[in-house]
């Protein structure tokens, strides 16, 4: 779960984005080749050299996937509109034409446009994309158009289950990552934006940290004033959380009353200051906790960072609570735990 929700999320990886691209530019010398004529030659290498652009800005994570596919969607309809509206194609050809984009880029839409309004982002790319078929095809060609007409409403409707289904398993899919009492992300989500987490780091060399936290004496508060409130303090925890991270982090339950904050690209030092603020900010609504920093390192494993986040929280505590501990390299617990601390 991340602090804000961006307007534009999409559902398309930079693998698979980079996977689109590539294809499209193995297949432009032969489109060039098959058009024979001097715009499309001249237009062909601009749009292969966009699309290196894009592909590079994808490779250098400049941009996003949903950008670049924002991108590669403008191009594409500029490329079809200037080709229609300038180049005198027999019908067959207007017909090839509206069927390739007709079929790729509404696809593309339901990939990159918001989650709400997808299918109206690709209704309308839709009809942008038969537009030209259906000026140059008409009144001549109407039996032609018609069949274009319906090769495409037959995918589209094809396109349309795929998309049912992938909402169904999608919302299937995120409800296994919510946690039902907090509504924040649980462990199982966590573990996979951790591994994510280290696959940056050794691929990338890309910086990342996680805050663990536990909160002070809940078994007491559990114990004294009952399972109900305690409860109730969980989610306020959670929403205070939520609502004070970055929109890139997450905040997860982490098990019982412990919590980690997972914080792509940041080191240390950012997160010991969310740490701190953190903190500050439970002790503003009436609740302390202990918390472990630890940024990954090269040789981590998904096992290995939580552990050293774990064991300086476990210092933290130690230490008198409602404190922030940094996991060094070298730093180890040599205090017993958990009974030597006595209930959290």
């Amino acid at each position: 779960m991340t602090g804000a929700t961006t307007l534009f999320t999409g559902r398309i990886t930079r693998r698979s984005m980079s996977g689109l691209i590539i294809a499209v530019l193995l297949v432009t010398p032969l489109e060039a080749f098959a058009y024979d004529n001097p715009i499309v030659t001249g237009t062909v290498p601009l749009r292969a050299g966009l699309l290196l652009l894009i592909l590079l800005g994808l490779r250098t994570t400049r941009i996003t996937a949903v950008e670049a596919g924002q991108l590669f969607l403008a191009q594409a309809l500029l490329s079809m509109a200037t080709w229609s509206v300038l180049l005198d194609f027999d019908p067959n050809r207007i017909a090839v034409q509206t069927l390739a984009y007709g079929t790729i880029l509404p696809v593309c839409t339901l990939l990159i446009a918001p989650k709400a309004t997808r299918r109206r982002w690709a209704f309308l790319v839709f009809c942008v994309t038969l537009y030209p078929a259906v000026v140059r095809l008409t009144p001549e060609n109407l039996g032609l158009l018609a069949q274009v007409i319906a090769t495409l409403l037959v995918h589209g409707a094809s396109v349309a289950a795929l998309d049912t289904h992938a909402d169904r398993a999608e919302l299937a899919g995120e409800m296994a990552d919510i946690d039902p009492l907090t509504g924040l992300l649980n462990r199982r989500a966590a573990l996979n934006e951790l591994a994510r987490g280290v696959d940056r780091s050794a691929d990338d060399q890309r910086s990342a940290a996680i805050v663990l936290l536990d909160l002070d004496h809940f078994k007491q508060l559990n114990d004294t004033l009952g399972h109900e409130a305690g409860d109730d303090t969980l989610r306020h925890v959670a929403h205070v959380l939520a609502a004070f991270v970055r929109p890139t982090d997450h905040v997860c339950r982490w098990g019982g009353e412990e919590f980690l904050v997972v914080l792509p690209d940041a080191d240390e030092a950012l997160a010991i200051d969310m740490a701190e603020r953190l903190r500050l900010r439970l002790v503003d609504v009436g609740v302390t906790a202990s918390f472990g920093v630890a940024e990954v390192e090269a040789a981590d494993t998904v096992t290995s960072w939580v552990r050293r986040a774990d064991d300086a929280m476990y210092v933290a505590k130690h230490e008198g609570r409602n404190t922030v501990h940094v996991a060094r390299r070298t730093d180890r617990l040599t205090v017993e735990r958990p009974g030597a601390l006595g209930a959290p």
